[in-house]
């Protein structure tokens, strides 16, 4: 294991929000049997998500998110040196939906933009992309914008499919300070098809994407197993490197994919229970938006000011797995809101295809 060390990089600011609409498992009781809800919640520990009107995107919550941020720091868009988008449902097959949010909060044009595709693992990525940049001089302060947003939830006869995914929008800033990040990241191509969303894509040209492949085709065995066997081992010697334990760090914010899976890493890693932080329970698995938003829970029920140090991972669709530890301090981190907003312009682009077919 590489791995990076930061020396000039805080983390300084982090701010989730969730859509409007709440569904409780349990709601769904009726559509598949008591029994097979009563299972699945036990199994995943999944009791509730949060889930798009329709007409938000990821980049609405993603926006409310990084504005509210912004305005708390008293920040405009000329203070803001790179942004980066990290979501597996941005609002266009181009531009990159970072553009989008640039355009939205107004800010300046000496400013590195751009989205990147990946899911679990995003908060880490995002993370080390930025932080690297900073590190280098080339930035001073960006802001990680990390999301996704089904429009329309699959209802299947897979409780996976249909109860497993929340959406939610995060937030946060990155600036040159003084500060501590360190940590690795890992990729493994070889297991690209383990969790597989193929439609639209340039392999199937001229295919309309059906309403159900918005939720990525997973094969559970290899996603249970490359999680418990790669995620520990990388623990392992990210310890090891750092000459640090489990003991120097006041939570493990894990990816939320289900509690069995959970359960299973803190196992193997020896993660003490009080150290887990466990929020799926309330949000499902939002996917690169699970640590950010397991943060800003965590940090509400904190009422005063603590500084938290975090061991972070993040490991899913890639395959594509990391750990980043930093602290940050609890009153960095604001209180998750909910929001329907959604941006209206966003929907000429339909309007003007539409407009321009009728004419031909």
């Amino acid at each position: 294991m590489k791995g990076f060390e930061y020396d000039q990089v805080v983390v300084s600011g982090i701010s989730c929000v969730l859509p409007g609409e709440r569904k409780k498992t349990r709601d769904y009781i009726g559509a598949f049997e008591e029994k097979a809800i009563e299972k699945f919640i036990k199994t995943t520990g999944i009791e509730q998500r949060y889930l798009s009107n329709g007409k938000q995107t990821a980049s609405d919550l993603c926006y409310v998110a990084a504005k509210r941020l912004m305005d708390s720091k008293k920040l405009s868009g000329d203070d803001i040196d790179a942004l980066i988008f990290i979501t597996q449902s941005p609002d266009y097959k181009i531009p990159s939906t970072a553009f989008i949010l640039h355009k939205r909060l107004e800010i300046k044009k000496e400013c590195l933009t751009f989205d990147v595709n990946i899911g679990c693992s995003g908060f880490t990525v995002g993370l080390t992309l930025l932080g690297g940049l900073i590190q280098g001089g080339l930035i001073g302060r960006a802001l990680l914008l990390v999301g996704d947003a089904i429009l329309n939830h699959p209802e299947t006869d897979d409780l996976t499919d249909s109860l497993m995914f929340g959406d939610a929008g995060t937030a946060a800033l990155l600036e040159r300070g003084e500060g501590k990040m360190y940590g690795a990241n890992m990729s493994d191509g070889t297991g690209y098809d383990v969790i597989i969303s193929p439609i639209p894509g340039a392999r199937f040209p001229g295919m309309i994407q059906p309403a159900e492949a918005d939720a990525a085709h997973m094969t559970n065995d290899d996603t249970f197993l490359f999680t418990i066997t790669e995620v520990p081992k990388l623990f392992k010697e990210f310890f090891q490197k750092y000459n640090c334990s489990m003991d120097d760090f006041d939570y493990c914010m894990l990816h939320q994919p289900n509690l069995m899976i959970l359960k299973q890493i803190a196992k193997r890693v020896k993660i003490p229970e009080d150290k887990l932080y466990i929020s799926l329970d309330k949000y499902g698995n939002t996917d690169g938006a699970t640590i950010p938003l397991g943060i800003a829970d965590l940090c509400q029920s904190i009422e005063e000011n603590r500084r938290l140090k975090l061991v972070c991972s993040g490991f899913g669709v890639g395959l594509s797995w990391g750990i980043v530890a930093f602290d940050i301090d609890s009153c960095d981190v604001m209180p998750i809101i909910s929001t329907d907003e959604y941006w209206e312009e966003g929907f000429k682009a339909l309007e003007y295809i539409q407009q321009s077919d009728s004419e031909l």
